[in-house]
This record gives C-alpha cells, sequence and structure tokens, in this order.
C-alpha cells in the first residue's frame, strides 16, 4: 500500500517531535538559600525568579529543540553546605551551568568547586565583590564565574553619589555586621571615601542576631554624623532604624541593596520610611518591559509581592542571557558555553532590568555597570524611586 504525500509528511513530522521530546532536557542549577536565614527574601526570590524564566522559556520550546529542566539545590546559608551542594549539582546532576547564590560567605568557597570543574556560574544576588575578583586576570586567566548583580565596588560609589554629591552630607557614619558580606562592603565603601580624600566620623559594628544598635549610634551622633551608611543584612538593617528610632537620634539612614527586602520594611516598620538603598529593580513601579515579569512571579508563586524584586529579577536575566549562550554556542560544554558568555552576538532584549549588549567580556564579568544602578528610597512601607528622573528615563542599554 503507497502512503499520499501528505499523510507521509504527517507521519515525518510526528517521527520529528516524538525524537525532539525524547532529546533528555538541559540540566541548569538554581542554588541560593530556601531555607534557614535569607531564605524569606533572597532565598524565594532567587526561586521564583527562575520559576518565571522557567515558564517563559519552555512555552517557547526550550533551547536547540530541548526543554530546561531546573536543579534547585538549598545552600542554607551555610558555606560548608554550599560547597557540599555545588559538587553535587556538578558530579550527581551534571548541570551544564548554575544561577544563583545570596550570600557572600556561601558564594566564596562555592565558586571554587566550579572553576575547577569548569562549568559557568552566574551569581544573580551575592554581591561580594571579592568572589569573581580572585578569578580574573591576572590571578587566574580563564575565569567561569560571572555575576549579574551590583558589586560591592559599584554600590559604595552610587551611596557616596547621592549622599554626599546629591544631599551635601559629608560627615559619615559606617555600621556594619560582622559577616564576610559586612566586612568586605564596609572595606569597598571605606576604598571610595579614600578615594574621594575623606574619612568617616565614625566605624561601628555589630553581630549578626544584635537586636539593639543605640550604643553604636549614641557614639556616631556623638562624633557628628549627619547620616548612617549601613552594609548588613536586612533583618539587622530593621533594628538599626529602630535603635534610631527608640534613641531619638533623627539620623537618615542609607545603605546596600539589602534594605530593599521585604524583611527590612516589615520588621521597621514606620522606622524604615526615608531610607535609601541602591538598586537595579523596583517591583511596584515596573515599566511596561517588566510589568510582565511582575504579574507572572505574583502568579506562578502565588504571592502579592515579591520579598526582594531585585534578587528576583537579576536571576531572571541571568538565565536569559545564560540560554542565550547556549544558543550561540550551539552546545553544552562549560568551555564553549563561557566562550559565548564572554563574547555575546545576541543582545538580551527580552530581559527585565535592562537590554545588555555584550553583558560580559573576557576580562569582565560583571553583568552590572553603574549607570544600571539607582537610589530607591521606602515610602510608605514600599520601594519607590528616590529620583523621579530615574523612573522616566529611557532603558539603559549595557554595553562594553
Amino acid at each position: 500500500m503507497r502512503l499520499s504525500s501528505s499523510l507521509l509528511a504527517g507521519i515525518l513530522v510526528l517521527l520529528s517531535l516524538s525524537a525532539q521530546a525524547q532529546e533528555p532536557p538541559i540540566r541548569i542549577g538554581i542554588i541560593g538559600p530556601f531555607t534557614g536565614k535569607s531564605s524569606t527574601d533572597m532565598g524565594e526570590s532567587i526561586r521564583g525568579g527562575a520559576q518565571v524564566f522557567l515558564a517563559d522559556i519552555n512555552q517557547i520550546g526550550g533551547v536547540m529543540g530541548r526543554r530546561i529542566e531546573l536543579v534547585e539545590r538549598d545552600d542554607q546559608a551555610k558555606p560548608d553546605i554550599g560547597v557540599a551542594l555545588a559538587k553535587e549539582l556538578i558530579e550527581k546532576e551534571k548541570v551544564v551551568a548554575v544561577v544563583g547564590f545570596a550570600n557572600t560567605g556561601v558564594a566564596l568557597p562555592s565558586a571554587k568547586i566550579f572553576q575547577e570543574a569548569k562549568i559557568p556560574l552566574i551569581i544573580s544576588a551575592a554581591t561580594g565583590a571579592a568572589v569573581t575578583k580572585q578569578y580574573m586576570p591576572p590571578a587566574i586567566q580563564n575565569s567561569f564565574i560571572f555575576r549579574l548583580a551590583a558589586s560591592d565596588n559599584l554600590q559604595p560609589a552610587v551611596i557616596l553619589n547621592d549622599v554626599i554629591d546629591k544631599r551635601k552630607l559629608t560627615q559619615v557614619a559606617v555600621l556594619h555586621d560582622e559577616t564576610p558580606y559586612g566586612q568586605f562592603g564596609k572595606d569597598s565603601l571605606l576604598a571610595e571615601m579614600q578615594r574621594r580624600k575623606m574619612t568617616p566620623v565614625a566605624i561601628e559594628s555589630f553581630k549578626i542576631g544584635d537586636q539593639d544598635m543605640t550604643a553604636q549610634l549614641t557614639r556616631a551622633k556623638q562624633a557628628g554624623a549627619q547620616i548612617v551608611i549601613l552594609y548588613c543584612l536586612s533583618t539587622e538593617a530593621a533594628m538599626v532604624a529602630n535603635s534610631v528610632s527608640k534613641a531619638k537620634l533623627n539620623l537618615p539612614l542609607v545603605g546596600s541593596w539589602t534594605l530593599s527586602q521585604r524583611s527590612f520594611v516589615e520588621l521597621a516598620g514606620n522606622n524604615a520610611e526615608g531610607a535609601r538603598m541602591p538598586v537595579t529593580f523596583i517591583e511596584n513601579e515596573a515599566s511596561n518591559r517588566s510589568s510582565s515579569f511582575v504579574a507572572s512571579y505574583l502568579r506562578l508563586n502565588n504571592v502579592k509581592s515579591i520579598p526582594s524584586a531585585v534578587a528576583a529579577a537579576q536571576t531572571y536575566d541571568a538565565l536569559r542571557i545564560l540560554t542565550l549562550a547556549l544558543m550561540q554556542a550551539n552546545a553544552t560544554e562549560g568551555e564553549k558555553i563561557k566562550a559565548a558568555l564572554e563574547d555575546m552576538k545576541y543582545d538580551a532584549t527580552s530581559t527585565v532590568i535592562s537590554r545588555y549588549k555584550k553583558p560580559f567580556s573576557k576580562n569582565d564579568h560583571e553583568a552590572i555597570a553603574q549607570n544600571m544602578v539607582f537610589i530607591g528610597e521606602i515610602r510608605k512601607g514600599h520601594v519607590g524611586y528616590a529620583y523621579r528622573e530615574d523612573a522616566s528615563s529611557s532603558l539603559i542599554v549595557r554595553t562594553k
């Protein structure tokens, strides 16, 4: 019996689709603190942003005719667990790349595992400058460690541009927590101040879990502080805000991006009003390009707000850029993905924070530039633009 040409064509199409369906998925690791400290803000948001990406990418058929599968691992904000899970993702789960990490102290030792295995890692929340710097030339000639987040080499410049240049506040006190994140952030802030030939009137620290920073703040006020710059996690930042109010010190607060997280506002309440921070993304004033991302995040994760909009958007963009690298490389080997990331031929326009044109290069693995970071401010319990011109500015294009 001879088959008609139309029937034969239909069978060939079905066979083709069946073969594509049998192709194994491309596995990408997602790692972050999904339980424990940092989970309710950064961890949830890394996971949530990744879920929005997954729905979007598989809706259009995945990459190279293969669907994407995300392999989640919970580092619990603990360095030893992060290292163990990095090995597991590489050796057992056979992921082609990994996106995530919220805590600098976890990312630092874990990055070494990916570097040695030649598996690309794109950090989407941890901002410690040392994480990427330790693997760049001249120390390392071929780095597999990338970042899509405003590093702590970048945030101090943005903070001081606002505090000193715009607000004309020159008597600055620095408060930081004693985590690697707080220590590295403080060091970067002091380096930026030294570059400006200025010194803080006070430098104070506190431990994770401290509830009352009145003593440190009082000393800063007595030293003549006009403003306090914080480098710490969001929970302790809220304790600082509450201590300012309790002691009636009337000191404005500005801090790193962690002040944009939901827990800071929830724990500080009205004491969070007016606090400022550098951010790459604001949920409540999303532009047309990102409003669909926010709507999808809320729907897919069944929430009314994003715990850390910055971490969610950065994770989404990191995954988008990674899939473009996979398309360009037309391969899943780590070396080829890395090469594509360092010389992107595609412009990343289906992203949330920015359109990226060559986000990375051989000698620069930081996707976020200073012109992509702006100052947010807490108003009535929500993060908004501190300066309205930032809200109306045109879409930033990241170029190299």
